[in-house]
């Protein structure tokens, strides 16, 4: 068991820097290489950081000092991965509803198409 407050800000710390680097592999698309049993191992594993960080962030808070600066700064690059991968997955639901409008046919006239399935005959 951590109970000073200097082990209990390291291990905060370490905790947000794994945080910070599982939500990067995840925005840079790394883990669009991997199997599906791998990523959700992955994605399990960041909600159980989050929820020992949690828990670790009351036990630390329990001690009433201040936020060490090093800690904000691991606390501020997390926020920033946080902000960019929200982003990241905007954009592509974006290009994603602009792909399934595509495939259904939506958007301006491009061709000739035929009969009632659509189909592109042609270009003009």
């Amino acid at each position: 068991m951590i109970d000073s407050e200097t082990a209990l800000t390291r291990r905060q710390i370490q905790i947000v820097r794994r945080l910070s680097r599982l939500f990067r592999v995840d925005r840079c698309g790394r883990l669009r290489r991997r199997g599906i049993d791998t990523v959700r191992r992955l994605i399990d594993r960041r909600g159980a950081l989050i929820e020992e960080l949690m828990q670790v962030d009351a036990r630390r808070r329990a001690f009433a000092s201040g936020t060490p600066g090093e800690l904000d700064l691991a606390m501020m690059s997390f926020a920033t991965e946080i902000e960019q991968g929200g982003r990241h997955c905007l954009a592509a639901l974006a290009e994603l509803g602009a792909e399934l409008g595509r495939l259904r046919g939506e958007g301006a006239a491009s061709g000739l198409r035929g009969e009632s399935a659509g189909q592109l005959l042609g270009r003009g």
